[in-house]
């Protein structure tokens, strides 16, 4: 058998060894700091005060059905024997959009800025109040990217009347026909939509500042 010629560590080399080792996996944690650090400062900013903000909002309306009344939606006049109930118009689809257009640039909602006890937005055509929205988040700067809306009823047939509601929206906002997304279903005779006693739309919208 050979002798073990392998000197013994001492403490001290041991202890410089464990030296060693801990300040290079300390420079390598600082090195990965670091890069990721330089990585997010890279990124864009999003949101007030910078250049490149941009805003989601979702909105939400709903109105009961009655008879005597016309039946707006989308800023249309579509044939039906019973109409919505409202303040105004009751168009629940355009309500929608502009509570998600408000909520984005962190406005509030419609009934803040147009109650229902006041006499001048009574029977009013909510394509007015849509475009006052508009011009309310423009004031801070902020301009319609994307609309993305789902209207939820039972009757009547509305995918017939999409294309319509679409240009109609899309001129009141100023914005692109294709930026205007409206999708129609029903709750499968599911609570009150599905005992037709009312209609409800929820929209999703998407602002940005300036010329981001």
């Amino acid at each position: 058998m050979k002798p073990n010629n392998t000197k013994p560590i001492s403490n001290s080399e041991q202890s410089n060894s464990n030296s060693v080792q801990s300040n290079m996996q300390y420079q390598e944690t600082s090195t990965s700091s670091s890069a990721q650090s330089k990585s997010n400062s890279a990124l864009p900013s999003l949101g007030e005060g910078s250049g490149v903000g941009i805003r989601v909002g979702m909105g939400f309306d709903v109105h009961r059905f009655v008879e005597g009344r016309d039946l707006w939606l989308g800023g249309i006049k579509i044939e039906c024997d019973k109409g919505l109930l409202g303040h105004s118009d009751a168009d629940v689809l355009i309500h929608a959009i502009c509570d998600a257009l408000l909520g984005a640039a962190n406005m509030r909602d419609i009934g803040y800025h147009f109650p229902d006890t006041a006499n001048e937005t009574l029977n009013v055509d909510s394509k007015i109040l849509l475009k006052k929205v508009i011009d309310l988040i423009g004031e801070r700067g902020w301009k319609v990217v994307n609309i993305d809306a789902t209207v939820c009823a039972e009757r009547p047939k509305l995918n017939p009347h999409v294309p319509a509601m679409k240009a109609c929206l899309a001129q009141v906002m100023g914005i692109s026909e294709e930026d205007v997304s409206i999708k129609a279903t029903t709750t499968e005779r599911l609570g009150y939509t599905g005992r037709e006693e009312g209609m409800s739309a929820y929209a999703v919208a998407l602002i940005a500042k300036g010329d981001s």
